[in-house]
């Protein structure tokens, strides 16, 4: 309990008028809500005189009645702030967490699966606000209520006999710290169990087709079932722990309810104290019960916040160890060079890029070619800046490449990966993304370049088609052409292809490459890919082999010059010539 309320302190300082609000009208709150009994107490005593009047019945009803009418305004105020305060954490957290994974390079996401990041996001900041509503509510409530009620109890009626009903309250409150840690520890690893299933259903929906095409629903079934099944087992245990804190309650009070009623007994009998004293005093034991119950939630909500909380800062504690960037602008893309280039992920020993020599003038086009696995794909990442550098990095006009700031970098490079990102939206909101405020016009330039525009045409909602999930509704070739278009839209100084030709015929991809030299203000282009045909025209090409540099020349030269080039243009040259017969 207390590590959350240490971890939420900034938070209450930035609103602490909110909180001052809330505390103050629960003072208020709670005394008007003990207030009724000790006008009870007072009324029966009164009751019983006989100079007991109808004034007097109407003072007491007026008293009684003002006094809850107040604490029912109060209590409307201090939950209305609190509750406000649990919306405002939410929002705070998630949108922390968010920028938080906008900033992370690729080591951060290797670290947490997505499944893990969504829960962490979505359950554990729910918590949270739940700790920071319902579980503050019944921590300030409680203690505040429960004070008033003892007070009361003491004062009005008898300490001594406060004490004696209040001699069991030890044993609950050892146990409720007890099986509180027991909360943490369990509600953690039941947390865990979740993120992982919740992995396992993004992983299983996204790879539905390789499983059905293996046949291995049953299997995979099987597998899930399992991983839900121990996810039920580690919940089961912390409800077992959360079950046992009820019956003890009960226990206890019992216990209190037969001491102070004996005991209070012979006080009334020994004339200490009146019969309106005995009958509050059991209603104010009355009273205790809700505080005491409660206190067995507030343990398992703070326990259940410190596990979330501690999960959440895991997060965003969490750094991706990148290089950190400048502060200078970047308005145009000269030169970028790499020299004796090495470069290694992170935890590996294998340099995935060796001695690279490199450079390219504002306006060339880069062909990188290599068999699979060189380090072609690997090379496009360094501009990017996905992973930390191995003491060297790219240079940007002559400045190292994190001399500059990082938007500014970003938004002089525009990236077609393998792997083709479409967003659940429309075809034109997919257009927008990188270039909002792009005109009609440009759309549509956009889209001739990619030789995409005659496909929309021909659909009955053209821009406005929704492309379903991860662009379900489009064929290969219609995500590669939309995103390209999209990098086309966006008229970055620097467009970086990886392999993303591949899903187009020989012919459209010719069509593509020669929009794309076409263009009024032709990008500086890097293209990594497997078909030759995609570079014959480039300034210069780079042959990769084990994170070397092989061969390096322009088409003409290469395909002159016996080595991997060579072999693979005539390999080519054979299945395309061989395509032509078939097809004719």
């Amino acid at each position: 309990m207390k590590y959350v309320l240490k971890q939420l302190t900034t938070y209450f300082k930035e609103h602490k008028g909110r909180y001052a609000v809330v505390f103050g009208f629960m003072i208020i709150a709670s005394a008007m809500y003990v207030a009724p009994i000790y006008i009870l107490r007072l009324f029966i005593d009164a009751l019983l005189q006989d100079d007991f009047s109808q004034t007097d019945l109407i003072r007491y009803s007026s008293l009684f009645a003002g006094a809850i009418l107040l604490g029912y305004v109060a209590e409307f105020v201090w939950t209305f702030n609190l509750f406000i305060g649990s919306y405002d954490l939410q929002r705070q957290l998630r949108q922390q967490l968010m920028g938080h994974f906008l900033k992370m390079g690729a080591p951060f996401y290797q670290r947490f699966r997505t499944g893990d990041l969504m829960t962490r996001s979505s359950d554990d900041v729910q918590v949270m606000g739940m700790t920071v509503g319902y579980g503050l509510m019944v921590f300030l409530n409680t203690s505040l209520y429960l004070s008033f009620i003892v007070a009361m109890m003491a004062v009005t009626v008898s300490w001594q006999l406060t004490l004696i009903a209040l001699i069991p309250m030890p044993i609950l409150a050892y146990y409720i710290f007890k099986w509180g840690s027991q909360v943490d520890k369990s509600f953690t690893e039941a947390q865990n169990s979740v993120s992982e299933m919740n992995s396992e259903v993004l992983e299983i929906i996204d790879g539905i087709r390789v499983v059905r095409a293996y046949g291995l629903e049953a299997e995979t079934t099987k597998k899930f079932e399992a991983k839900t099944a121990e996810t039920r087992e580690k919940n089961n245990i912390v409800s077992e722990i959360d079950s046992r804190f009820g019956p003890l309650i009960t226990i206890i009070l019992a216990i209190s309810f037969v001491l102070s009623f004996g005991i209070g007994a012979q006080l009334v009998a020994n004339q200490q104290i009146t019969i309106g004293a005995m009958v509050s005093f059991q209603v104010y034991l009355t009273m205790v019960v809700w505080p005491m119950i409660s206190a067995g939630d507030l343990v398992n909500v703070m326990q259940q916040g410190a596990a979330s909380w501690r999960r959440i800062n895991e997060v965003l504690q969490t750094e991706d160890l990148l290089e950190p960037a400048g502060t200078a602008d970047l308005a145009s893309v000269e030169t970028i060079k790499l020299s004796d280039y090495h470069f290694k992920y992170p935890d590996t020993k294998r340099e995935v890029l060796a001695g690279l020599d490199l450079t390219i003038q504002k306006g060339e086009v880069l062909g990188i070619v290599g068999k699979t696995g060189s380090g072609k794909t690997s090379l496009l990442r360094q501009f990017g800046h996905r992973y930390p550098y191995s003491n060297q990095m790219p240079y940007i006009n002559g400045q190292a490449l994190t001399h500059f700031h990082t938007e500014a970098l970003r938004s002089q490079f525009a990236e077609v990966p393998q792997e083709h990102t479409l967003f659940s939206r429309t075809i034109k909101e997919n257009l927008l993304f990188g270039q909002p405020d792009a005109s009609d016009a440009a759309i549509w330039s956009a889209l001739d370049a990619a030789c995409f525009s005659e496909d929309i045409k021909r659909m009955p909602e053209g821009l406005e088609t929704v492309v379903g999930e991860k662009g379900v509704s489009l064929s290969g070739g219609q995500k590669q052409r939309l995103s390209l278009a999209r990098a086309f839209l966006r008229q970055s100084e620097v467009l970086l292809l990886d392999d993303a030709l591949s899903a187009v015929d020989a012919k459209t991809e010719q069509a593509i490459i020669t929009n794309l030299k076409q263009m009024q203000h032709a990008p500086t282009s890097i293209i990594v890919t497997h078909r030759l045909s995609a570079i014959t025209d480039a300034d210069q090409i780079i042959v990769l082999d084990d994170g070397e540099i092989r061969q390096r020349g322009t088409h003409q030269s290469l395909i002159k010059t016996p080595g991997w080039y060579q072999d693979q243009y005539y390999h080519q040259q054979l299945k395309e010539d061989d395509t032509d017969v078939l097809n004719d």
